[in-house]
């Protein structure tokens, strides 16, 4: 299968939209994936295939299939188990990457009627939606694509900011780590109380802050699992402010399934941004 990101280059949308992502496989042999957790929300868009998702408290599994005439997309993220795909049809997936809390500039509808439709692209661009899948579908370079979709989301941009309390929330965090914060340490730095902090969590970013902070501190270990930075597990965890080693494999076993030490040997990073494990099955 074939992947690639590119990073969002207008102005107006970096503040938004981290980047867009494309996959390709021409169907000719199955395809399992893996990825994690992570804060971003991620909008996909098909082509003729049929979605079967699946999501509870044990299961988060997604296959794609031939058939779905036309043009289906859907909206995954909050992800606190690994998100297992399995590819058995050609495959043209195009994908936008929200920021956290950054659907909320483009849409106001409520996450939860989001989340269980195929078609939420056009439920969320609800103007000038018209024939742009289409377009967009038979454009068949990447950069042009990306183009196109900086265009249309141009347009579609509803404000200019993130709400006041979430960007200074995300910037308290980045500032001092997420290793390093707490709900209650980060309520105390907005001067808000942790209910309050919740509530805005949840209507504004889709997650509660505790699960954000956890996923933002399992992200950045994780890329410190690649070979490339030579650190043992123990600097690992204590360098991402986990008590040990054994907290951290654990909580990194209960949000990828595996443990560090599995995951130092078959993840793949790329562009540091999509960190998976990929087998190709014949």
């Amino acid at each position: 299968m074939q992947t690639r990101i590119i990073k969002v280059r207008h102005p107006l949308l970096r503040p938004f939209i981290q980047s867009f992502l494309f996959f390709r496989s021409d169907g000719s042999n199955v395809v399992d994936y893996t990825t994690f957790p992570n804060t971003n929300l991620c909008l996909a868009i098909y082509k003729n295939n049929t979605i079967d998702y699946q999501k509870n408290a044990v299961l988060n599994r997604c296959e794609l299939n031939t058939g779905g005439n036309g043009y289906q997309s859907r909206l995954y993220g909050f992800h606190q188990n690994p998100f297992q795909v399995r590819v058995n049809a050609d495959l043209d997936q195009i994908c936008i990457l929200f920021h956290p809390g950054a659907l909320r500039a483009f849409s106001h509808e409520p996450f939860e009627n989001l989340l269980p439709l195929n078609q939420v692209f056009e439920a969320v661009f609800k103007t000038g939606y018209s024939n742009f899948p289409e377009q967009l579908f038979n454009e068949k370079s990447t950069l042009k694509r990306a183009d196109l979709l900086e265009e249309f989301l141009e347009k579609q941009l509803m404000s200019k900011q993130l709400h006041t309390k979430v960007n200074e929330a995300i910037f308290v965090i980045n500032a001092i780590g997420p290793e390093q914060m707490s709900v209650e340490r980060l309520a105390k730095e907005l001067n808000i109380n942790p209910s309050t902090l919740y509530r805005l969590f949840s209507a504004e970013i889709g997650q509660s802050p505790k699960s954000f902070l956890q996923t933002l501190r399992f992200r950045k270990a994780l890329t410190r699992l690649n070979p490339a930075e030579k650190l043992d597990l123990t600097n690992i965890a204590y360098l991402n402010n986990y008590y040990d080693q054994a907290h951290f494999t654990k909580e990194v076993k209960a949000l990828a399934g595996a443990t560090p030490s599995q995951l130092k040997r078959r993840i793949s990073i790329e562009q540091d941004q999509l960190i998976w494990l990929y087998n190709k099955q014949d």
